[in-house]
């Protein structure tokens, strides 16, 4: 069995996950906020990277939290670069813009101890 939708599942809903930050790093490059632009850019670049490196059907016998782990922790980044770049931090009554966060976590937890097997 290919498990096909599974494997065009990982990929693309990866992909659609960091897509903004994507967006956001041509729209700063655009304008002038070369270094932000590079960073926005640069974190799709690694997240992309680290989708294809840590499919999970190129390591059957890991836990998918292992996996999934460091994707998180780009997200996470390319999370505090965007709140840094709205300047949120400046602002805590604006820091409810970040929460939105918590429910992607979510397929860590139920997702977290299965395998590719």
């Amino acid at each position: 069995m290919e498990r096909k939708g599974e494997k065009i599942g990982w990929i693309g809903g990866w992909i659609g996950g960091f897509i903004w930050i994507l967006i956001l790093g041509i729209i700063w490059f655009f304008q002038d906020k070369l270094i932000l632009g590079v960073a926005g850019i640069a974190l799709f670049a690694i997240a992309f990277i680290l989708i294809i490196i840590l499919k999970p059907w190129g390591h059957p016998g890991t836990k998918f939290w292992k996996l999934m782990l460091p994707l998180y922790l780009v997200l996470l980044l390319a999370v505090f670069l965007a709140l840094y770049v709205m300047e949120v931090f400046e602002f805590p009554s604006h820091f409810q813009y970040g929460l939105w966060i918590i429910p992607c976590f979510i397929p860590l937890f139920t997702m977290g101890n299965k395998t590719w097997k």
